[in-house]
């Protein structure tokens, strides 16, 4: 069995079930997790409280849709959309901090541009529109 994670309408995350389970790798993935309580009063788990704004459908920003909410957001999170990268057989993730060399460089181009052309906002909490 296979199982895909969604954030604002597209697909970040997929893996046999087991691999999403027990491997995320997605930051969106691993709050989702975390929130899962469990059964047992004696067992304390470390829940991932997302902070930031939420994107608008209407309106979503430019590169990662999570970027506004991730605590691991860098630079290119906010003018690049990541590309999918086979982090294991199978297992595919939609995030910058498993890019690969020429991945990298695609991204690390684009924000070169938006730097340049001045659409790139500063401020990681808010969208860049």
């Amino acid at each position: 069995d296979r199982v895909a994670v969604m954030y604002a309408g597209k697909v970040v995350e997929t893996g046999t079930t087991a691999q999403i389970f027990y491997e995320h790798k997605h930051p969106y993935t691993e709050a989702l997790f975390s929130a899962i309580p469990i059964p047992d009063p004696d067992v304390k788990m470390k829940r991932i409280i997302l902070q930031g704004s939420l994107p608008s459908p209407a309106n979503p920003p430019k590169g990662c849709k999570f970027h506004t909410r991730c605590d691991k957001c860098m630079d290119i999170c906010r003018c690049a959309v990541p590309e999918w990268s086979e982090v294991e057989p199978g297992h595919w993730c939609a995030c910058h901090l498993y890019n690969d060399a020429e991945q990298q460089a695609r991204a690390e181009e684009a924000l070169k541009e938006a730097k340049a052309n001045g659409t790139f906002n500063e401020k990681k909490d808010e969208a860049n529109l």
